[in-house]
């Protein structure tokens, strides 16, 4: 029922921006309170033209732009910002919060980045500075520097004066973290304690002194996995020294978690952390043909080891290719194994976080199926001449390097049609996806490559 109702909100806000497209009239497009930014975001990345997806953010109210500069991925990001203004995009930062500010400078390129901070105040140049010293994939790299803090001397009632002056400033009002005069963190103290607590009573009185945090070299990962483990909606993050300089929130942790488990699976796969499925081909073929020199190694190393196994050959037997072919037969099934790992992981990943709507489900099929047929005609290359070498003779080496570039092209053929049939169908790819997939393309690809290498070799 969600996924219907996600799916109705993205298509009314693909028709408003479409409405605005074809309406030369307008100028300022300013969005209706239904059409969140996440949603936006992903129809200008999954629906629209390039040039389509920059007009429609440059038309729009500059609130609103933030904000779905704030949601979209780094390729749109990158996308939306192609040839913009050094000033444009430095108001664009001054509307984002720190960590969503320092992201978005890690998109833009060197010269650009630059010159956007001339156009920031030197409050928001110096956080934005301090932010980028971080490594992205630590906790110092994940946190903001927006939160709130409380001197250990101070009574209720003036910070809860300071919480209702915030105007929106801080990632949460939810906590207070309390620091001595040098910023060293004591301790923590939620709002609704405050609120609890006499308005003469001393912060320290009420806080609690063990507080759960992170240290700013920390692995990000790890933070994430404390932010869940105890169900925080925040967490320090703390310097060598013990003082506070920022705060992880929970959405940063579950953004962590998503790319990481996404990085994950899909390396599980063979196929690269950063796979898409709506990449381009170059890319994709980049992504996932390294991980296929594995088994054509391992291919290559079986078929020597089965024929030690063989035995000599009886010169006066009748040449039997079929046996031939036997041999490469592991080949064939680790890497169409490979294949077919890769792209239904990449696909189940697409279906999971949204890369992958109704409309894109043809467009999808063709471009696994232009990226199996590439990288069998990168197999066949390598293959071809081992297999000749092996064998003695190019000519058969080329036959069931051909037959092999068969099969890894049916083999990713079949996967992505089982994964889109089967969300299409309503069944989760995730699960028809592995034992289907495995059995329906590893054996219609050896049957393949066993009728195409036998008749073909004489």
């Amino acid at each position: 029922m969600a996924r219907v109702r996600r799916r109705e909100l993205r298509q009314q806000v693909l028709e408003a921006l479409h409405a605005h497209l074809e309406d030369a009239s307008q100028d300022v497009f300013v969005p209706k309170d239904a059409h969140h930014a996440a949603d936006m975001a992903d129809v200008m990345w999954l629906d629209l033209e390039p040039d389509e997806a920059r007009r429609v953010f440059h038309n729009l109210e500059f609130t609103a732009a933030a904000e779905i500069l704030a949601e979209a991925e780094e390729k749109l990001q990158s996308l939306l910002l192609e040839g913009s203004d050094p000033a444009f995009v430095g108001r664009l930062l001054s509307e984002l919060s720190y960590d969503d500010g320092t992201d978005l400078l890690e998109v833009l390129p060197e010269e650009l980045r630059l010159e956007v901070m001339c156009f920031v105040t030197p409050e928001d140049a110096a956080e934005l500075r301090h932010l980028s010293e971080y490594d992205p994939d630590s906790a110092g790299g994940m946190m903001t520097t927006e939160f709130l803090t409380a001197d250990i001397d101070e009574n209720v009632g003036d910070v809860l004066k300071r919480i209702k002056r915030d105007e929106g400033e801080s990632e949460s009002i939810y906590v207070v973290f309390i620091v001595d005069e040098i910023g060293i963190l004591n301790g923590v103290v939620s709002t609704r304690e405050l609120l609890e607590s006499s308005i003469h009573e001393l912060v320290a009185d009420i806080m609690i002194p063990d507080v759960i945090l992170a240290k700013v070299d920390e692995d990000r990962e790890d933070v994430a996995h404390r932010i869940l483990h105890y169900n925080l909606s925040v967490i320090p993050v703390v310097d060598p020294r013990g003082v506070i300089v920022g705060v992880a929130t929970a959405d940063d942790a579950l953004e962590v978690l998503e790319e990481e488990g996404s990085e994950d699976a899909l390396l599980l796969a063979g196929a690269h952390g950063e796979s898409d499925a709506g990449e381009p081909l170059a890319t994709m073929v980049g992504h996932r043909a390294p991980m296929l020199a594995i088994p054509i190694l391992a291919g290559l190393l079986m078929a020597k080891i089965m024929v030690l196994f063989e035995g000599e050959p009886d010169p006066e037997a009748e040449f039997d290719s079929f046996r031939l072919c036997v041999r490469y037969v592991p080949m064939v099934l680790a890497l169409s194994g490979t294949v077919g790992m890769q792209t239904s992981a990449v696909l189940v990943r697409g279906f999971a976080v949204g890369q992958i709507v109704s409309g894109r489900r043809l467009g999808v099929f063709l471009s696994e199926v232009k990226i199996g047929i590439a990288l069998g005609v990168l197999c066949a290359l390598v293959t071809a001449p081992a297999i000749g070498f092996l064998l003695g003779s190019m000519g058969d080496g080329m036959i069931l390097a051909g037959a092999l570039m068969v099969s890894i092209g049916w083999s990713a053929t079949a996967s992505s049609s089982i994964a889109l049939g089967s969300e299409a169908a309503g069944l989760d790819p995730a699960l028809v996806s592995g034992p289907l997939m495995i059995a329906v393309s590893d054996l219609s690809a050896v049957v393949l490559f066993l009728g195409m290498a036998s008749a073909l070799i004489t």
